[in-house]
């Protein structure tokens, strides 16, 4: 199949009335080709098989359930039963087993080519910092799931399936790797030495204090990237002289002063210690951030240090839009490898929809796309798939073979006869503040009418 989709008329219906799920099914299609996720599962499987189960067909079933299009794994099964060709029993004992390398690997996949369409559609965004490319990391603890294991029935304590670490690239505004970690207990640093084998020269790494290790820091330093790292407390290090002030943000007041921290090998590591005191305290009552970075003075001030911390936030608003768009965190899913890969799909659908809103942007501009809501056009796909899937059934096969020009080509059409306000984000003011509720030992309640009519009075 060409690109002659549109000469089909249920299509072009299709296209018409329900844009922002034709073009997500397009982008899944793509990225959830059987043929790519076969060679996923060869490459990262390490002692997991495809016996029976097809690990493409397990993948695409998941997938319902965290875009929402079903309500739970089981009916999801339900759907897939013959391309799964299995029993109930027999999926779930699949999906428990299946390995964070390949979970992992799954999200790795999914950049590469979300990356390679993207290019193709040519939207410009804001570039990274000259000569560098910009990775932020941080971690998601996954919420607790229902008390399914037989050793967690009797106990009211919460079973915690584990967490993620995520890294993000707010030039793609895409996941570029994650890093599972089974121990729901375990600490986030744990992943750390798996993060610096995959740090490259140019890079510049964005994360929070929870990261600020002296190997950590001394571990990006060595491999030729750059860092903009908040100072944990515990940090082992000495500030070399008095602050001095560089400038300001809209956060605050920006001052900087040299920082020294010892190595294991009695080498000395120097950076520069960017102090933002700040107009408003943060939510931990902090009144100064601390920003460790070697940056070169020529590449980035002191105020850029500040400005490219900002930059943080991206990756929290991409782990907020996970858990309200789509179903990350499967309750059900109490085995944490099982629990891991329904939240690495979740990466690997998101991207999916950083796809579209790139469509977007190309056909109606860069503003436009960021002003669009992300539950809107979950909702949407949502809500339409189904039906796109029962009406055009074959439709989709050789979307997995397109090229990614081809790709972005009728995505960038089918942006065009998009109507932007019908997902725009809602505007509101300013939140008021609620006056403290009065406890009446009598009145456990009042007639809503009644009060109304004291209003008009």
């Amino acid at each position: 199949m060409s690109v002659d989709l549109f000469q089909d008329p249920l299509f072009g219906l299709f296209a018409r009335e329900r844009p922002v799920a034709t073009m997500a099914q397009l982008a899944l299609r793509h990225l959830l080709d059987a043929a790519a996720l076969r060679q996923v599962f060869a490459d990262r499987a390490q002692s997991q098989r495809e016996a029976v189960i097809p690990f493409a067909a397990l993948t695409q079933m998941l997938a319902d359930v965290v875009l929402c299009q079903q309500p739970s794994v089981h009916a999801a099964f339900k759907k897939w039963r013959r391309q799964l060709g299995a029993s109930a029993q027999a999926v779930y004992g699949k999906l428990q087993r299946v390995e964070t390398a390949t979970s992992r690997g799954l999200v790795q996949y999914a950049f590469a080519r979300v990356a390679a369409v993207q290019q193709a559609l040519g939207v410009r965004r804001p570039p990274d910092l000259a000569g560098y490319t910009t990775r932020i990391l941080d971690g998601n603890h996954l919420a607790a799931t229902d008390h399914r294991l037989k050793e967690t029935r009797a106990s009211t304590a919460a079973p915690l399936p584990g967490k993620t670490l995520v890294v993000y690239s707010p030039a793609d505004e895409a996941v570029v790797d994650c890093f599972p970690i089974e121990d729901g207990h375990a600490q986030e640093r744990s992943a750390l030495d798996a993060v610096l084998e995959t740090v490259r020269e140019r890079q510049l790494w964005v994360a929070d204090r929870n990261f600020c290790t002296n190997k950590f820091l001394a571990g990006l330093a060595a491999a030729g990237a750059a860092f903009v790292i908040r100072q944990h407390g515990q940090l082992h290090g000495q500030p070399q002289g008095q602050p001095r002030r560089v400038g300001a943000t809209a956060s605050g007041e920006v001052f900087e002063q040299p920082f020294h921290i010892p190595l294991d090998d009695g080498r000395v590591l120097k950076l520069r210690r960017v102090v933002v005191r700040l107009h408003q305290p943060t939510r931990d009552g902090d009144r100064e951030l601390l920003l460790l970075t070697n940056l070169p003075e020529d590449v980035a001030d002191a105020v850029a240090v500040a400005e490219q911390y900002r930059l943080r936030w991206r990756i929290e608003t991409v782990l907020q839009r996970l858990t309200e768009v789509l179903r990350c965190e499967i309750k059900p899913l109490c085995y944490p490898k099982a629990a891991l890969f329904g939240f690495a799909l979740a990466l690997v659908l998101y991207n999916a929809l950083t796809v579209v809103l790139a469509a977007i942007a190309a056909a109606h501009g860069v503003a436009t796309s960021a002003g669009l809501s992300h539950y809107y056009l979950a909702l949407e796909i949502a809500q339409a798939s189904d039906g796109l899937l029962v009406a055009l059934p074959g439709c989709w096969a050789a979307v997995a073979d397109w090229s990614p020009a081809t790709l972005a080509q009728v995505l960038r059409q089918l942006a065009q006869g998009l109507e932007p306000s019908a997902y725009a984000k809602s505007q509101r003011g300013p939140k008021k503040p609620k006056p403290k509720p009065k406890h009446v030992r009598r009145n456990v309640h009042v007639s809503t009418k009644k009060l109304l009519d004291q209003r008009k009075q």
